[in-house]
């Protein structure tokens, strides 16, 4: 008794503790916005520009500590430029909430409710392991693969959500002890780093993706679903391989072979039941929207409006998944929809107050002094560094890639080329858990360690950068996709 009622003082109090800290981190934030205000502007720099430096600054503080949740800081982008003369409010919303890939992540964002829903994502995942067998190299394989093939078109952190009570059951019929076995290290890593690298491969795969897309959007640079998906899977199919090597390598299993066969995966398919409805109406909307996607160029269909297309079909009376709002309402990402709005934003008001053109001319000069063959890996690794402290791969696009577009625009270089660089390498930092959600949900289960990560991390993210640079060089070449 005596030690409950302690317990229950202790807790208060510790709430009290991170409630005056998250204060006193909202305070700093506002005096970081108002410093940046009454700072003297640099040469050559507009009142307007330093201004958004300021909010970019006090954004990206309040991200890296939390002080509101993350979603919300990105909401507040729109209030802070208005507040501070740099854009309307008006503007603001309207060029982001309005911007056409919102839409575009809205049926991403509901195709990923629709597969964890209907259950086809276990399905799809039991029928491939199936294939796989017992032998734990081949099954890290394929958990690995799995995760990059369905990320490809649902986003990351539901592809990780889906895969995890699968691995957990794998696990635990083993006894794979968290924090002491290698084989559980593997497959958590194996799910991570599947879904993060296959989610780069098209632009539905994460939201960085629709960030980099909006802004060659707006820089007038366009380039297809198809054509981002031909650059991409062959850079990151290539880096996924290394991965998966480096992973057998630096946590070699306890096992080699699971102690049961086949038969376990066929009992859970059979326990699962015949195909519903609403697993053949997913799969049937998952297979049209991918078709629809990658044949952009010649139906000229919007991307947005093949989700939305997603979106109705997905709610068809007797056929659809979703029978009424509220199943799509309660678990869709509407934070990672705010976050891509506050990223626009964002963009936006670097853009137009002269702030990226400014950072281009004189904190980037002297990059542009390297070989252009060597772009790509300068803007690759400089966007991985400066990457680490944040807590989402749409936090670090919605920074870098408005800079690199700027930097490639007054520099001569090829646009297209530096802005995948910079949007892909938003998305290929491993260092450490807090990067991304999809890191953070494996580690709640203790398989694997914050040293864990950052000893494959580190090798992981260098390899990353040198293929993302190859990669698009190649693909420049006159007998690939033209990086103009």
């Amino acid at each position: 008794m005596c030690a409950a009622n302690q317990a229950a003082k202790i807790q208060p109090a510790t709430s009290n503790s991170k409630t005056n800290v998250k204060w006193a981190y909202f305070i700093v934030g506002l005096a970081i916005l108002g410093l940046f205000y009454v700072l003297p502007v640099p040469a050559s720099m507009k009142p307007e520009a330093l201004r958004t430096l300021g909010v970019m600054a006090t954004t990206v503080f309040w991200w890296l500590t939390e002080t509101l949740p993350i979603p919300v800081t990105a909401l507040m982008v729109p209030v802070m430029l208005h507040i501070t003369g740099i854009l309307s409010l008006d503007k603001s919303i309207g060029q982001s909430f309005g911007d056409s890939f919102v839409p575009f992540l809205i049926g991403v964002l509901a195709l990923s409710v629709a597969f964890t829903k209907s259950g086809l994502g276990k399905r799809i995942t039991y029928l491939l392991l199936a294939l796989s067998g017992t032998k734990v190299s081949r099954v890290i394989g394929i958990y690995f693969l799995v995760s990059f093939v369905i990320s490809m078109f649902v986003t990351d952190v539901a592809v990780v959500a889906m895969m995890l009570p699968i691995v957990v059951g794998l696990l635990q019929s083993v006894d794979a002890k968290p924090g002491q076995s290698n084989l559980g290290r593997g497959l958590m890593m194996a799910i991570m780093f599947g879904s993060t690298l296959g989610g780069i491969c098209t632009p539905s795969g994460v939201a960085s993706n629709v960030i980099t897309m909006s802004f060659l959007n707006k820089a007038k640079v366009s380039v297809s679903f198809l054509e981002w998906t031909a650059i991409a899977t062959p850079i990151f199919a290539v880096v996924s391989i290394i991965s998966w090597w480096l992973i057998l390598k630096l946590f070699p299993s306890e096992i080699k072979e699971l102690p049961y066969g086949k038969d376990v995966i066929y009992k859970e398919l059979k326990g699962m039941g015949p195909w519903s409805t609403e697993e053949i109406t997913t799969l049937a909307v998952f297979l049209l929207a991918v078709v629809l996607w990658l044949t952009g160029t010649w139906n000229k269909l919007p991307i947005a409006f093949v989700s939305l297309l997603i979106l109705g079909l997905l709610s068809m009376p007797g056929v659809g998944v979703f029978k009424k709002w509220s199943d799509v309402e309660k678990r869709l990402e509407w934070g990672a929809l705010m976050l891509v709005v506050g990223g626009f934003a964002l963009g936006l008001a670097a853009s137009q107050s002269g702030l990226a053109q400014w950072v281009a001319q004189h904190a980037l000069k002297p990059m542009a002094a390297l070989p252009l063959a060597l772009q790509p890996f300068a803007v690759t690794l400089l966007v991985a560094i400066d990457s680490l402290g944040f807590s989402s791969f749409t936090a670090a696009a919605s920074v870098n890639v408005p800079f690199i577009i700027a930097y490639a625009q007054q520099n001569g270089f090829p646009v297209l080329s530096l802005a995948l660089a910079a949007g892909f390498a938003s998305s290929t930092h491993f260092i450490l858990v807090t990067e991304s959600p999809s890191f953070v949900l494996p580690y709640a289960y203790g398989y694997f360690s914050f040293k864990d990560l950052f000893k494959i991390g580190v090798i992981l993210t260098l390899i990353s950068a040198i293929a993302i640079a190859l990669g698009l060089v190649i693909a420049g070449m006159p007998a690939g996709i033209p990086l103009q």
